[in-house]
C-alpha cells in the first residue's frame, strides 16, 4: 500500500480572484541566464535513442509537448539534439533520398544536429551571464541550443532558443550555421524550391 495521501482541496468555484501581486515578474534580456537553463541536476534531461524512427519521435514529442530532445546512443552517450521543426520539415525526405530508404525508415540519427556541430559553455559563465548574453552567443554560433557543462566536463544543462522566446514572449529567429557542404547545398536547395 502506498504511503502517499491525498491533499485536502476545495471546489475551484470557491476561489474567485487571482492574486496578481504574487505573479513572478516577466523575464527580459538582462535577467539571469540560469532562469532559462534546463538544469539536469534538478530536472532529468529529455532524451531519445538515436535509432528511434522519426514518426515515432514526432508522436512522442507531440504527446508530451516538447520541441527538442537530446539524442543518446545505446550507452547513453550524447550524440546530438533533435527538434520537432526538423522532424516535420523536408529534412526527413532529403535524408531518405540521400540514404535510398523509405521515409518511414528514417531515424533520429539521420536528421539530428550531431554533437560535433554543437557548442557548450561552462556553468560558471552561464551563472554570471544574462539571457541577452546567451542569445548573442547562440546567434554568433548559429545554433538553436547551447549546452552547459560543469567543472568535470559533464553536460549539466541546455538552453534552447525556443525556451528563451517563450520566456521573453517574443518570436526569435536564430539563423542556423551550415557546418558542411551538404548543409549549404540543402539550404540553397530548399531556398530555390520555395521561390
Amino acid at each position: 500500500m502506498s504511503s502517499f495521501k491525498a491533499l485536502a482541496s476545495i471546489p475551484l468555484s470557491q476561489v474567485q480572484t487571482l492574486r496578481v501581486n504574487d505573479v513572478v515578474e516577466p523575464l527580459h534580456l538582462d535577467s539571469p541566464a540560469t532562469f532559462v537553463m534546463t538544469d539536469f541536476s534538478r530536472r532529468s534531461p529529455r532524451i531519445i535513442d538515436s535509432d528511434t524512427a522519426v514518426d515515432e519521435t514526432v508522436r512522442i514529442m507531440s504527446k508530451i509537448h516538447v520541441r527538442s530532445k537530446l539524442v543518446v546512443d545505446k550507452n547513453l552517450n550524447l550524440v546530438g539534439i533533435v527538434n520537432l521543426a526538423d522532424l516535420l520539415s523536408r529534412k526527413v525526405l532529403m535524408a531518405a533520398n540521400q540514404k535510398g530508404i523509405k521515409r518511414a525508415d528514417v531515424t533520429v540519427n539521420d536528421v539530428m544536429v550531431k554533437v560535433a556541430e554543437l557548442h557548450a559553455v561552462k556553468l560558471p559563465k552561464i551563472q554570471g551571464s544574462s539571457i541577452g548574453d546567451v542569445l548573442a552567443t547562440m546567434r554568433t554560433l548559429g545554433e538553436q541550443h547551447l549546452l552547459v557543462y560543469d567543472n568535470d566536463k559533464h553536460i549539466r544543462g541546455v538552453i534552447s532558443a525556443v525556451d528563451i522566446g517563450r520566456a521573453l514572449q517574443i518570436p526569435l529567429d536564430i539563423n542556423v550555421t551550415a557546418h558542411s557542404f551538404k548543409d549549404i547545398f540543402n539550404v540553397i536547395h530548399e531556398h530555390t524550391e520555395l521561390n
